[in-house]
C-alpha cells in the first residue's frame, strides 16, 4: 500500500507549476507520436515500392484498422479518465478495481471482435468499394491482423491506465520499442531485405503482429509489477461490472465518436473509387492523411495528456489549473498549426515522389500536390478540436465530443464532398469539403468547450 501510495502522490497532476508539468508530459507522448507516424510512413512507402494495386490495397484496410483504433482509443479514454479522477480522488482501491476490470473488458471486447471480422473480410471491403483485383493482398493482410486485434486493444488499455496517473515516458518507450521492431520488420519482410522472405503484403500485417505482442507483454508487465496496479483481491462480478459502467460512461460515447471517422473515411473512399484514376486518388488520400500526421501529432500528444491533467483536477476541482491549461495548449496549437501550414504547402511537390521511387506514378504525384495545397489549410482547426475535445472527453462530458464529430463528419463532410466533388471541381472537392468540415469543428468545440466548463465551475460553487 505505502508504495502504491507514493506512486501516485509523485504523479499527482494538481499541484506544481503548469507548463512544466504539460511539457514533462507531452514529450515523451510526441516521440511516441512521432515514431507511431514514421511506421505508418514506412508502412505505406515499403508497401507503394511493391505498385500502386498493393498501396491501394493496403489503403483500404485502413478502414477497418480505424474501427478497431477506434474501439481501443475510446476504451482507453474511459480508462484514462475515470482512473485519473479516482486519483485525483485519492481512492488507491478503486484505481486498482478500475484498471483490472478495464483490461478484462479489454480482452471481452478483442475476442468479439477477432471472431465477428475473419470471417467478414471479403464482403465488408467489397461494401467499401475494394475491387476484386485487390482482394488477394487484402487477405494476405487481414487474416493475420484479424488474430492480432487483443494485441492491439489490451495494451491500449494498459497503457491508458498507466496515463491516468500522468506517466507517460512508459506508455511511450512501449510504443517507441514497438514502432521500430516493425519498421525493421517491415524493411526485411515486405521487400526481402537482410535475408528475410519477401512476403510482401503479408510481411507488412506479420511485422505488424510481431510488434504489437511486444506491447502486450510490456504494458501487462509495468501495470503489474511497478504500478501494482492490477490486483483480484475481492474480485467480485457485481464489482466489476459497476467497473465497466463506470468506464463505457465515457468510453462508449468515445467509442461512438471515434467510429464515426472510420465511417465517413469510408463513405469518402467508396465515392473517390469511383472516379477516373480512382486507385490513385484512393491512394492519395490514405497516404495523406497518414503523412499529415507528423504535422498533427504534437497537438494530439498535447490532447493525450490534456485528460489525465483535466480528470486528475476536475476530481480535486482545481478548475483554475485546468483554464490555464487550456490558455497555454490553445496559444501553443495556435501557432504551432500556422507553422505546420506553411511548411506542408512549400513542400507538396516533393511528399508523393518519396512513396514511389521504383515504380513511380505521375498520377499519383500529381494528387498529392494538390492535397498538400489545400488539406494543410485544416491544420490549426483540426488540432483545436483534437485539444478541446480531449477536455471535454477528462470533463466526463463524452457525448458532447460524440456530437460534434458526428456533425464534422457525417452531417457536413460527407454530403458536401459528394456535392463538390460531383461540381466543376471533381475530385478536389473532396479535399475542399474537408477543409471546410474541420475548421467549423475546430472553431466549434472551442466554442463548446469554453461554455461547459463555465458551466461546471458555476455549479461547483
Amino acid at each position: 500500500m505505502a508504495l502504491d501510495l507514493f506512486i501516485m502522490q509523485k504523479a499527482k497532476l494538481t499541484e506544481g507549476p503548469i507548463a512544466p508539468s504539460l511539457i514533462r508530459m507531452s514529450v515523451p507522448m510526441f516521440f511516441g507520436m512521432i515514431g507511431f507516424a514514421l511506421f505508418n510512413f514506412f508502412d505505406t512507402k515499403f508497401v507503394a515500392e511493391l505498385g500502386t494495386d498493393p498501396l491501394a490495397a493496403l489503403s483500404f484496410t485502413v478502414n477497418t484498422m480505424l474501427i478497431m483504433f477506434a474501439l481501443a482509443f475510446g476504451l482507453g479514454t474511459g480508462v484514462t479518465a475515470s482512473v485519473a479522477k479516482a486519483i485525483g480522488e485519492e481512492d488507491d482501491i478503486k484505481v486498482k478495481r478500475l484498471t483490472t476490470d478495464g483490461l478484462i473488458l479489454g480482452v471481452v471486447l478483442a475476442t468479439i471482435l477477432t471472431l465477428a471480422g475473419y470471417p467478414t473480410i471479403e464482403p465488408l471491403f467489397k461494401l467499401f468499394g475494394a475491387s476484386d483485383d485487390l482482394m488477394p493482398y487484402i487477405f494476405d493482410y487481414m487474416e493475420l491482423w484479424y488474430l492480432g486485434v487483443p494485441l492491439i486493444i489490451i495494451p491500449m488499455v494498459g497503457n491508458s491506465a498507466i496515463r491516468a496517473q500522468g506517466n507517460m515516458l512508459i506508455p511511450a518507450a512501449i510504443m517507441g520499442v514497438s514502432i521500430i521492431t516493425n519498421i525493421l520488420l517491415d524493411y526485411g519482410l515486405i521487400l526481402g531485405n537482410w535475408g528475410f522472405p519477401r512476403w510482401e503484403v503479408f510481411g507488412a500485417s506479420f511485422a505488424t503482429f510481431i510488434s504489437r505482442l511486444l506491447t502486450l507483454f510490456a504494458a501487462l508487465g509495468f501495470l503489474h509489477f511497478k504500478f501494482r496496479m492490477i490486483s483480484f483481491k475481492a474480485f467480485n462480478i457485481n464489482g466489476m461490472f459497476r467497473s465497466w459502467w463506470e468506464i463505457l460512461r465515457i468510453g462508449l460515447p468515445s467509442i461512438l465518436t471515434q467510429l464515426i471517422i472510420p465511417i465517413a473515411v469510408a463513405s469518402v473512399l467508396k465515392f473517390a473509387s469511383e472516379f477516373e484514376n480512382g486507385k490513385q486518388l484512393v491512394a492519395t488520400l490514405q497516404t495523406g492523411s497518414r503523412v499529415d500526421f507528423f504535422a498533427v501529432a504534437v497537438i494530439i500528444s498535447l490532447g493525450t495528456v490534456m485528460v489525465p491533467f483535466v480528470a486528475q483536477n476536475l476530481g480535486a476541482k482545481r478548475f483554475d489549473r485546468i483554464k490555464d491549461a487550456l490558455k497555454i495548449t490553445r496559444r501553443f496549437t495556435i501557432i504551432w498549426g500556422v507553422l505546420t501550414t506553411i511548411l506542408f504547402i512549400l513542400i507538396r511537390e516533393e511528399i508523393g515522389p518519396i512513396f514511389m521511387k521504383e515504380k513511380p506514378d505521375p498520377i499519383f504525384f500529381q494528387y498529392m500536390s494538390e492535397f498538400y495545397w489545400i488539406i494543410p489549410y485544416s491544420f490549426v482547426f483540426r488540432m483545436l478540436f483534437a485539444v478541446e475535445t480531449s477536455s471535454i472527453n477528462a470533463l466526463q462530458k463524452p457525448v458532447l465530443s460524440g456530437i460534434l464529430t458526428f456533425a464534422e463528419m457525417i452531417v457536413i463532410y460527407i454530403p458536401l464532398a459528394y456535392a463538390l466533388g460531383n461540381s466543376v471541381l471533381g475530385y478536389q472537392g473532396i479535399f475542399y469539403a474537408f477543409v471546410i468540415a474541420t475548421s467549423l469543428g475546430g472553431f466549434a468545440a472551442y466554442i463548446l468547450n469554453k461554455k461547459l466548463l463555465s458551466i461546471i465551475i458555476s455549479k461547483s460553487e
